[in-house]
């Protein structure tokens, strides 16, 4: 007498051919994001490592007097590299942290031209441009 024989349970196709795929092109690695965000650091500042750069960069938002002399605007985030010092704005102005961290992932957060002694230079007159906001006292109303 032969002992009883459990059911097979049914066969999932695709596992089978998944299986198999396995066999011929093992994983090695799982793939890792491009970009590790880091924990929030003084004043919001988020440190971000950039995987293809293979350096860190600093995702923030302007707080100092200089900044704001160097272009920086109030409320917007600006992007540069970790070693960088320096006031003048090395990327565009985003205006979330989260679109400054995708710019960072695509690799579209520079200046097209960055030349941090041409910025801080003054003009020629010896006096530094003033920005001028126009505005309408209506529009403020809610």
């Amino acid at each position: 007498m032969s002992a009883a024989r459990r059911p097979r349970r049914p066969a999932v196709p695709s596992s089978a051919r998944d299986l198999a795929m396995l066999q011929i092109a093992p994983i090695d690695a799982a793939p890792l994001p491009r970009v590790h965000v880091g924990p929030r650091q003084t004043a919001g500042t988020l440190r971000v490592f950039d995987r293809s750069m293979g350096g860190e960069v600093l995702v923030y938002t302007p707080t100092f007097k200089t900044q704001f002399d160097s272009g920086h605007r109030s409320g917007r985030w600006y992007v540069r590299p970790a070693n960088v010092v320096g006031g003048a704005p090395c990327s565009v102005a985003f205006a979330t942290a989260r679109e400054a961290i995708d710019a960072v992932s695509a690799d579209a957060w520079r200046l097209r031209v960055f030349a941090p002694d041409a910025l801080r230079a003054p003009l020629a007159s010896g006096r530094r441009p003033k920005l001028r906001v126009y505005w309408k006292p209506t529009e403020l109303r809610a």
